[in-house]
């Protein structure tokens, strides 16, 4: 019987699996980064405007509490809210439910809506603030509930 016959070359190299392991993995993060932009909005870094009003407690009051917009307006890259409540004399504004819906939406806290509700026209413009706003106001019977609310941060 013959014996197989041993090659005088070297052995053969195993090859290390690592540099084709660390190009998956830049390619795959770069699909992750890339795909959504190409695939996307069409350019359009806007969020939603669902999304927006979700995240953002004054564009939810808006939204909200006053479909026909007669008595809420955003200033200030949405930063400012001015609400503009019904009076007797000038009954153009927020009634009552949708002034209540718009103060708890943004979050005031009870005790700042009782002082708003109790303040006279003689009190003049006061002012109060809870985490993340600070809101002015003055209430008048004939002129209404008025009230700006800034965020603060």
């Amino acid at each position: 019987m013959t014996q197989p016959r041993q090659s005088l070359s070297a052995p053969a190299r195993k090859r290390s699996p690592l540099p084709w392991v660390l190009l998956a993995v830049f390619v795959v993060a770069l699909g992750v980064v890339l795909v959504p932009k190409l695939v996307g909005s069409g350019g359009n870094d806007d969020p939603a405007p669902v999304a927006a009003s979700q995240a953002d407690p004054l564009l939810t009051a808006v939204d909200k509490c006053d479909p026909v917009k007669q008595g809420l307006k955003l200033s200030d890259k949405n930063r400012k809210l001015t609400i503009n409540g019904a009076g007797k004399k000038f009954p153009v504004g927020l009634n009552e439910d949708a002034m209540t819906c718009v103060l708890d939406t943004i979050g005031m806290p009870g005790t700042l809506i009782d002082r708003m509700r109790s303040t006279v026209s003689a009190d003049g413009q006061l002012e109060g603030d809870w985490p993340s706003f600070t809101a002015t106001w003055t209430n008048d019977a004939d002129k209404g509930l008025d009230v700006t609310v800034t965020r603060t941060s």
